[in-house]
């Protein structure tokens, strides 16, 4: 089966040509077939559907979480199959994969939420606010490894919860949250491991309900969030479903694996099953021993 790589110039900017030669010498050296499409612009990116609907390959997002947000939602309901290159500024999804899948072709479970699919974490509230908040997560003049932690401090400072309606396993959760996780793959924010028991093949999410916080009390759950002790704090609900809606008066944001989603109602869905992910970290691994300049 050929491998279509898809390199966003748009994101790799000046190293887009140096990716692209590592491409090709890894790829002749696992003897793969292959092609790679390059989108110049986001509008390109968005509107590869069409494209991807007659073709039968192994669609492989170069990037972060973001990256393969957008090739899911292009292939869903294809006979292609998803993979990815985690070269972007999170790579968390790629951290969740190594701790639970082996090489090869796995059918995984995707999160439907209104019309978008999620495959990783989806979260509302703080996390959200830090994950969608441009002046940091993409700002050159931030070291990568520290926009993360540059977003969360501000965020920290400033926020003062969101009032946010619940409703789950036929109960009814309405009060002030810190934030609001949906997770089908273990990590997010760039190394939190936020739902450690997490499989992305057993028909499940798992949700975390985090009350709204004093600001001690929020700096512990985030920093606990490192290692999974949070899961301790008292303050943190843990949930397990197939299906969740969750509802404001009035719109706010949601982050679904790195990507914005604005909505008053948000219709949460587990499909178990729903696409096939080819994971081969031999490849991943002597794709990502170059340095890019």
């Amino acid at each position: 089966m050929k491998y279509l790589y898809v390199v966003n110039r748009f994101y790799f900017k000046e190293k887009t040509d140096e990716i692209i030669k590592t491409l090709e010498k890894v790829s002749l050296e696992f003897g793969r077939d292959f092609e790679i499409l390059v989108n110049d612009t986001i509008g390109d990116a968005l509107l590869n559907k069409e494209m991807f609907k007659d073709r039968e390959c192994i669609v492989t997002a170069l990037g972060g979480d973001g990256s393969v947000n957008r090739i899911l939602n292009n292939i869903v309901d294809t006979k292609n199959i998803l993979s990815y290159i985690p070269i972007g500024t999170g790579n968390d999804f790629y951290r969740g994969n190594l701790e639970v899948l082996e090489n090869g072709i796995h059918d995984v479970d995707l999160i439907r939420i209104n019309d978008t699919w999620c495959i990783n974490i989806a979260c509302f509230g703080i996390d959200a606010d830090i994950a969608n908040d441009d002046r940091f997560i993409h700002n050159k003049l931030i070291p990568e490894s520290m926009r993360y932690n540059a977003a969360v401090v501000y965020h920290f400072l400033t926020y003062n919860g969101r009032r946010m309606k619940i409703s789950c396993n036929d109960e009814v959760y309405d009060r002030d949250y810190t934030t609001v996780v949906v997770a089908n793959s273990r990590y997010y924010g760039s190394g939190y491991k936020v739902s450690p028991f997490s499989e992305i093949d057993d028909g499940m999410m798992e949700v975390y309900l985090v009350d709204r916080l004093n600001k001690a009390n929020m700096a512990k759950v985030i920093l606990s969030m490192k290692d999974a002790s949070h899961l301790k704090n008292p303050a943190v609900k843990a949930l397990q479903t197939d299906r969740l809606v969750i509802s404001a008066d009035t719109p706010f944001t949601a982050n679904i694996d790195g990507e914005l989603l604005t909505a008053d109602r948000f219709e949460i869905q587990i499909i178990p099953k729903k696409v096939r992910l080819d994971f081969d970290t031999d490849f991943i691994k002597k794709v990502r021993e170059v340095k890019y300049s």
